[in-house]
Order: structure tokens, then sequence, then C-alpha cells
């Protein structure tokens, strides 16, 4: 009952435009792999000796002088003789490398559209950078990767992309807001995010996000649910730290991206709205996926070790598919823009008779 009235609130603060969309998948707005085909011809890139096309392989690297390590997948499809794209994909907290590849899927190329390499890095005690108490430099860790990926493989360096889950995807944000490896990874998509942020006390629909760019416009896609326990819709202190409401956070994205809050939404689903941001060209670079059913899970129609728990259940989408669908449709610009630091101030608003979050 307590939940069913806050989603009333937040529908009233978010009013919902539906429109006649039954599923969310959209055609890409731009060809970006024919893009690829075109800039990576010439790459002869001999297959590392410790890999196997079409299989996954445990690789160690040295970052920071801590010996790290990460999953890779080879697609089938590829060859020295063309560029693909490369995903990154984090786990969640307590989880490891192997429970994220069996969670998102894109090593089966039913789920891997792009023919992408996929990564999956290993967080040191199964955490990432960006959590309370975590002091590991996993940034660098990410650029170590990155380094080495191009020496060794034929990537596309304007379609590298990072997802993740719970602490994984608040970590895929950490890289997001980061000036370096943002203009080193195209587009961002976490799933069921921890988006921690220092202040306190804390105000889940003011609070300062810290978020310092290091280009305009960052494609960003993010999944909640209504029902998440974990990391709750609505925000809340957790850990010691200030959990901004999943609106306010997707707002201030779209500011952070020159854009107006002003949103379109339609229902995909009885229980999914999908909320959009931009216009133009930029239709779509921020997205919001709200199941109000759904918990701290990495939605799926099919089963999985999240909709499986006691009180989850499966998903009336897959989100590994959006995620590969928004993928497509973003790469890096040919010239980044480097702008000044951004910090999105929150200042509480009145809509509709009920204080919400602004900027």
């Amino acid at each position: 009952m307590f939940l069913s009235s806050r989603l009333a609130i937040l529908f009233l603060c978010l009013p919902i435009a539906l429109s006649n969309a039954s599923t969310l998948r959209k055609k890409p707005h731009t060809n970006s792999r024919e893009k690829s085909e075109v800039q990576a011809s010439g790459c002869t890139k001999s297959l590392p000796s410790s890999v196997t096309i079409g299989e996954t392989s445990n690789v160690t690297l040295t970052s920071n002088d801590i010996e790290r390590s990460y999953l890779i997948n080879i697609p089938q499809s590829y060859t020295n003789e063309t560029s693909v794209p490369l995903i990154l994909s984090f786990h969640g907290g307590t989880k490891n490398a192997t429970n994220q590849l069996e969670l998102d899927l894109f090593t089966e190329p039913k789920f891997n559209a792009l023919n992408a390499i996929v990564v999956y890095p290993q967080g040191i005690n199964d955490v990432w950078q960006g959590v309370p108490g975590v002091t590991t430099n996993d940034t660098l860790f990410v650029s170590d990767i990155l380094d080495s990926l191009n020496q060794d493989y034929c990537i596309d360096t304007t379609r590298v992309f990072a997802t993740g889950k719970s602490d994984g995807a608040g970590f895929t944000n950490v890289l997001a807001c980061d000036s370096v490896l943002s203009t080193k990874i195209a587009a961002f998509a976490p799933v069921s995010g921890a988006f921690y942020q220092t202040t306190m006390p804390c105000e889940p629909d003011s609070t300062n996000i810290q978020c310092v760019p290091g280009r305009e416009k960052i494609p960003f896609l993010e999944f909640h649910g209504g029902n998440d326990t974990t990391i709750d819709y609505f925000g809340g202190e957790r850990k010691d730290a200030c959990l901004p409401a999943i609106p306010y956070f997707i707002q201030s994205w779209a500011t952070r991206n020159g854009m107006s809050t002003t949103y379109s939404s339609s229902l995909t689903a009885l229980d999914t709205v999908v909320y959009t941001y931009g216009s133009g060209a930029d239709t779509g670079m921020v997205t919001h996926v709200f199941d109000t059913n759904i918990g701290h899970d990495w939605p799926s129609t099919f089963a999985n070790s999240d909709n499986l728990e006691d009180g989850h259940h499966i998903a009336s989408f897959n989100a590994s598919t959006v995620i590969m669908d928004f993928f497509e449709k973003h790469s890096l610009p040919d010239g980044t823009a480097v702008q000044q630091p951004v910090v999105v101030q929150g200042n509480p608003i009145v809509v509709n008779g009920l204080l919400r979050g602004s900027h």
C-alpha cells in the first residue's frame, strides 16, 4: 500500500503522455556500424594465443601495482580485418564477473547484435569505486584494460560501451562522469544502479550530484524497478551516503547534456514506462525505463539469478536487448568537445502541489 501511494505521487509529478509504442526497440538514427567498417579497414592484429574465438577466457593484468583480472568473450564473427565494438559489463556488489556474464547474456549471439567483444572486469573484493569506503582506483583499471585491448584486438575505439548492475551500475555512472573515460566510452547503460553521493544530510530530490564529464551529450540509458528494496527508487540514505531519487538523477543527466527536463513517455507494457529526453537528433539520448513491479533485478523475460529469488519475477522486456539497441545508435563523435566541470545543484520545486526534485 505504501509503495502504491508513492508511485501515485510519482505519476502525478511525472505525468505520462502515452503513445502507441508496443516495444522498447527503436531503429538507430545513425549507422555507426557502417562507419566502423570503413574506419577499421587494414586492422591486421593477430589474436592473442591465450584466447579462442567464440569462447570466454580469463585474462590478468597489473594495474596500479595490483594484479587484476577480467573475462573476455570474442564473438564467433571476429576477424582481424574489421574492427568491432567493445562492451564493458560490471558485476554487482558481492557478485563476480562470471555472475554478470550469466546475467546479461551478452556472450549469447541472440543478445549480441553488435557482434561486440564483451569484457567482464572483476572488482577487488567484489565491489567497485564509488561505493562508500572503497578506495580502489577502478577508473585506472578500466583505462589499463582499454589500453591492453587496443594493443591486442581490432577494437573500434568510437564504439566502446559500458553497462553494469547495482554497484557495477553505479561504477558505470562513475565512468560517465569521469573527465577522461567519458571521452573514450560512447554510451552508458546502468541497471538498478546505486548512484552514491557524499552530500549529507541526504535530500534525495535535491542532493548535489558530482559529475565532471569530458565531453558534451553523454548517451545515458537507465533501468530501475519500483519494487527495488535494495536501491530504493525514491532514494535515501544508505551506507552513510545519499542515493538520489531516480527521477531526479535522470533529470540531472538531461540537464547536464544541455537538454530540457521536459520528457516524452510511452507505456510499453502495463507495468513499464519509458521516459525519453532530448529532441531532434538527440531524442532519447537520455532514457529511463521504469518497471513498477520488478525489484533489484536485471530485467529479463528469461529466468535469471535475479528474478528467481523469492518475491521476484520475470519482466515484460529484456534489458540486454534494449541496451544493445541503444548502443547501436551511438558512437563517439569525430571530435570530443571538452567542457568545463559541471556540478548539478538541486533545488526543490512544487509540481501539482507536491514537492519533488528539479535543477
